[in-house]
């Protein structure tokens, strides 16, 4: 029989840490069958960073919001119970960071509509909802970074850390970029044994200006669209190592940057095909897809339709440059690696 726990160190943690509205609010998503471990280590930095702060004789920057989308009781992997805040009590710029634990059969693809809704805000537009949370956090139609830095990461077993970014990664990123590096290394040092056995930290894609390092890169990509690029070339222009860069790339932004460089060259693709008359042949060339043979059929892997019919009834039934019709949007698939350059 499983014995469920009421009082879980995750909850400790969650009290210790106070309620104090001068104090930088950080935010941590959970839902059933999460890992009590994952969520642990996260509020645990930021628990050592304030003890670190007050030993100096400064004011504790953190407090810490565990939350599910029902709020009450969620029930951990091994059966204990974490207390939670509902969601809908708050909104995303109520937080100075967010982290959201994602199961990892599908995250965030399998993410419901209520947390889509919930980081769209208010204004958000009702067909984000049926994309992959991915959009919400790369935009298309913009390269703005989210008004609160989103953390995702895969809630796996420890063992498996090798092969995702661990989230006590994530969480020092964001302690970095707050304080000091030296606070974080003072962390990492605590939480290393409680980490992977044997494995070496490394800061090097944790500096304090990562974040503002991979959206500038967005951009880069966005500038450089029509141009075949590499993962390495745009590691470059981010001043990061080609090991690192795709791992914080898609913590960042939540896609590879190879798809970010397809979905901007798709979204191109659509303005010019709905807004102009160049000939597909011409728009394929502009847009680093070769020829309009390759793009007519990476279109239809896409979209469902050839460009010529999406045109068609783009011009004809919606009157929105350069966005699919519901009807195409609902027929569109993952662009395979036959869209990215190498």
């Amino acid at each position: 029989m499983n014995i469920i726990n009421n009082f879980s160190p995750l909850n400790g943690i969650q009290q210790k840490i106070g309620s104090d509205d001068t104090k930088k609010h950080i935010g941590l998503l959970l839902s059933d069958e999460c890992s009590v471990a994952n969520a642990g280590v996260i509020g645990e930095a930021f628990r050592i960073a304030n003890e670190i702060e007050q030993a100096e004789g400064a004011p504790a920057p953190y407090r810490f919001s565990v939350l599910s989308s029902h709020g009450g009781s969620v029930t951990s992997s091994s059966s204990i119970s974490i207390w939670t805040q509902k969601l809908e009590s708050y909104s995303l710029v109520d937080f100075h960071a967010f982290f959201v634990a994602c199961h990892e059969a599908g995250a965030p693809d399998a993410l419901d509509d209520q947390l889509l809704s919930w980081l769209c805000g208010p204004g958000g537009d009702a067909h984000v909802r049926h994309q992959h949370a991915a959009n919400l956090l790369n935009n298309p139609s913009s390269i703005e970074p989210p008004p609160v830095p989103i953390f995702w990461f895969r809630d796996v077993p420890t063992a498996a850390w090798s092969i995702s970014t661990p989230p006590a990664d994530l969480a020092l990123a964001q302690i970095e970029r707050d304080l000091n590096a030296d606070i974080a290394q003072k962390i990492a040092r605590v939480l290393q044994p409680h980490v992977v056995t044997g494995a070496k930290f490394d800061f090097e894609d944790l500096s304090a200006g990562t974040t503002e390092k991979i959206h500038e890169s967005a951009r880069w990509i966005r500038e450089n669209y029509s141009n075949p690029i590499s993962v390495a070339q745009a590691a470059e222009a981010a001043a990061m190592s080609t090991r690192n860069y795709p791992r914080r790339f898609k913590s960042e932004l939540g896609v590879t940057p190879s798809e970010y460089l397809t979905r901007t060259r798709f979204e191109i693709i659509c303005r010019l095909l709905v807004e102009t008359d160049l000939p597909v042949d011409k728009i394929a060339r502009r847009c680093g897809m070769g020829n309009g043979n390759r793009l007519g059929r990476l279109f239809r892997k896409r979209f469902g339709v050839s460009p010529m019919i999406f045109r068609v009834q783009n011009r004809v039934t919606t009157g929105s440059p350069g966005t699919p019709s519901a009807d195409i949007r609902q027929t569109s698939t993952t662009a395979t690696s036959d869209g990215q350059s190498q």
